[in-house]
Formats: structure tokens, sequence, C-alpha cells
């Protein structure tokens, strides 16, 4: 049996390279991951292969889209998982969610081969479990047979409970971003006079931009403030044709462009219906902009506190996020008291203490 560790996680993300180069690094270097794609096809994510700084390879295969909750989810048809394993002969298997059959071909083989299999679950529970039963049976079946499970926070955590995982098999690592990235402020940064607010992500409708767009409309800022909207998708030529004046959107803009519209905003809009976690507040965290935050997201219910460090709304709400658009058209000066608390956030969420905690459950 090898003393190597093997990772396996759909696509090469490009947030997740400084947490694995983390986690490489307290492995002494015996960190493999099994990438099960390259790109998903829903994002152009371009992959930064001389950042890299542990061992990978990529199964490949074919990969096609299914309709989900209004967008789309990538299904893969990979090369057998459980080739690569067993010609490793690792001793853990850290299987990165349970949306992709070879969540399923990694336990089998693990539990065959009697080696340690550790899920990795962002998925939050947002009020009761969903009524799905075969799903449901399927992840007790994950959850029950793992010897141990990792969460970015505690609704994670709460969604595995709920499954039937013991509390104490639950290990904590905070999902981050390239913290030292995003928390570098550019140079000759331009702001500007009237309040910005800015959104940040695909243009599909369970990121909730129509409801804000909608809500924004109506409020007091409204011909006072400039709504920036970097990303694209599906949605873009409708959410265009309706939105209100003072709304620009940028399309799909590099990292380095997105760094200078988080250091340059006010306040970052973040309206999720549904979100597993959403990364884009770490990344607004790290240059100390508070957000706007739907608690449809797990990332608002494990990091954003009202009044703090953001604000908070209920999903698809849009007299609340009226309210608060009016709210901070009457005190301007709000998110300057935020900004500390934002900031902050990113201190606890780096990719070190995510690479600690995914270690701590391996070993």
């Amino acid at each position: 049996m090898s003393d190597r560790v093997a990772l396996v996680t759909e696509i090469v993300a490009p947030y997740r390279i400084p947490v694995f180069n983390a986690m490489n690094r307290l492995l002494g270097g015996r960190l493999d991951v099994i990438f099960i794609n390259e790109t998903e096809g829903r994002r152009s994510w371009p992959i930064y292969r001389e950042e890299i700084e542990f061992d990978y390879v990529v199964l490949g295969g074919v990969r096609f889209n299914v309709p989900y909750r209004g967008d789309s989810q990538p299904v893969y048809l990979a090369r057998p998982l459980v080739t690569r394993l067993e010609r490793g002969g690792y001793r853990v298997v850290l299987m990165g969610g349970w949306s992709h059959v070879e969540c399923y071909e990694g336990l089998a083989w693990a539990k065959l081969r009697r080696r340690r299999f550790v899920l990795w679950s962002e998925t939050p529970l947002l009020g009761t479990l969903p009524h799905r039963p075969v799903r449901n049976l399927l992840k007790r079946l994950v959850v029950r047979s793992a010897d141990a499970c990792v969460v970015p926070g505690p609704s994670a955590a709460r969604y595995l409970e709920s499954l039937g995982a013991a509390p104490e098999a639950i290990h904590l690592a905070p999902n981050a971003v390239d913290n030292a990235f995003w928390s570098a402020r550019p140079e000759h940064l331009r702001r500007e006079d009237r309040p910005t607010l800015l959104f940040v992500g695909r243009l599909v409708p369970t990121k909730g931009l129509a409801v804000a767009l909608a809500a924004f409309g109506r409020s007091r800022l409204a011909g006072n403030a400039r709504f920036v909207v970097a990303g694209d998708g599906p949605q873009r030529t409708a959410l265009e044709r309706s939105a209100p004046p003072g709304v620009q959107f940028l399309g799909e803009q590099s990292r380095e462009a997105l760094r200078e519209l988080y250091h340059a905003a006010d306040v970052l809009v973040f309206p999720s219906l549904y979100d597993p976690w959403g990364l884009v507040l770490n990344e607004a965290a790290c240059a100390g902009l508070p957000a706007i935050a739907s608690t449809g997201a797990g990332a608002t219910l494990d990091m954003i506190v009202d009044g703090e460090n953001g604000i908070t709304v209920a999903p698809g709400d849009r007299d609340a996020l009226h309210a608060i658009f009016d709210r901070l058209a009457d005190d301007p000066s709000l998110p300057r008291r935020l900004r500390d608390g934002a900031a902050a956030l990113a201190r606890m969420h780096t990719p070190e203490a995510c690479a600690a905690g995914l270690v701590e459950a391996v070993r």
C-alpha cells in the first residue's frame, strides 16, 4: 500500500489550486489530485498550470450538461477511476462531492481494499432536508460508509448530520480562495464619485440577479448609483432589456479585472436563490468589500453576520432588497463601517486553514 493520498474532484478550478498546493506541502508532497475533467463547459476558467505544485492527472472522457435548477449541471462519462486508484495503491481517497459516478467508484474501491474514504461536501442545510427519496438514500449510503467527512462550515455539517453522519466524524475546512492574489490592491485604482454596487457571477435564474435589479430600479439609489454586472450567461439578453438606468453589463472578466472591480466597488450584491457556497464572498472579503448576501447560500450562513461584516437578505425577497438599497441611499457611509468586518473574514478563510482541515480528515 502506498502512503500517498488521492484527492478526486471534478475540474481544474483555479480557486482550488492554492488549497491543494498547501495540502500537498502539509502531506510532504504525497498528494495526487485526480481531476475528472479539465473544464465543465459552463465557465471559461483558464487553467493556470504554472501555479500547480502537486502531482495530478485528468481522467477525461465525455461530458454533457443536463438541466438543473434553471441552469445546467455537467455529467461526466470519464475513464474508470478504479484503474487509477489501483495503480496508485493509495492509503486514502478524499472524494470531492457526490454528484458524479466516480464518488461511488471510489467508495467501492476503498471498501474493497480497506482504505480510508473521506467525503468532502459543501451542500448546506437550508431549512429541512429536501424530499428526494432516491437521492437521499444514495447520499446516506456514502455518508454512513465514509470514515470521515469534511465541510466548509456549520451549515454543511448540519446537512451531513441530517443524513446520518456522526458529529465527531465531521472536520471543518473553511472554503478559501487565493487570498494573496485577491487582497493585492491594484495600482492606479479608479473609483467612482457615486456609489458602486457590484454583482459577480453567471447570469442564470438561480443567481437572483433579476430580483436584485428590479429592487434597485425601485429604490432611491437608482439614478444616483452605478450597478456593475460582471459575468455572462443565458439570461444576459433578457436582463439587459429589463435593467433599469445605471446598470452596466461588462460580460466575462479576467481575474485581474475582477480584482480591480472588487477593490473599486462599495458593496457586493450576492442575491442567489440557491448556492452551495458562493466563493465571490471570499474574493470580496479579501478586498475588504462588504456584501448584501442572500441566506440561500452556504457562505452567507457561515460567514456573514448581519450588521457586522455585511447585510443578509432572504433569497428572492425583492421588498427586503428594495429596503436595503434605500438604506444605502440614506446612509452612504454604511459600507465603510462594514469593511473591517469583511476583511476579517478573509483572515479566517485562508488556503492554509482549508488545507489543514482536509489533512486532519485524511489522517
